[in-house]
């Protein structure tokens, strides 16, 4: 699929999760696009993308989960999160942040602590 496509698409969703005015359909949805759109960031508009093979640098995963980018390689060697080695850093396929980025947006148990 072209870049420009996905682009499109990412903000159509976006767009219809708004009309829903449900925010947990809002709050998944957004996440997915900035997730999605973070790791387009610099391909050009006709360049192909498999959105499985979409991946985000530990910093570039930080910024989408609104943590830091130790906290994420910490979630890595602990293996809540999968990623590949590549030099000095990892890489995290979009698709391995889901769980992350969907717990975000559930409820949480007030009887559980942080």
């Amino acid at each position: 699929m072209k870049a420009a496509l996905l682009r499109r698409r990412l903000a159509s969703a976006l767009e219809a999760a708004l009309r829903t005015r449900e925010g947990d359909a809002i709050a998944v949805t957004a996440d997915r696009a900035k997730a999605m759109g973070v790791a387009m960031a610099g391909l050009a508009p006709d360049a192909e993308v498999e959105v499985a093979d979409l991946e985000l640098s530990t910093r570039m995963a930080a910024t989408v989960l609104g943590f830091h980018p130790e906290h994420v390689r910490r979630l890595i060697r602990g293996g809540r999160v999968r990623a590949r080695r590549v030099g000095g850093d990892y890489r995290i396929r979009v698709d391995d942040l889901w769980p992350l980025l969907e717990a975000r947006s559930r409820p949480r148990d007030p009887g559980r602590g942080r």
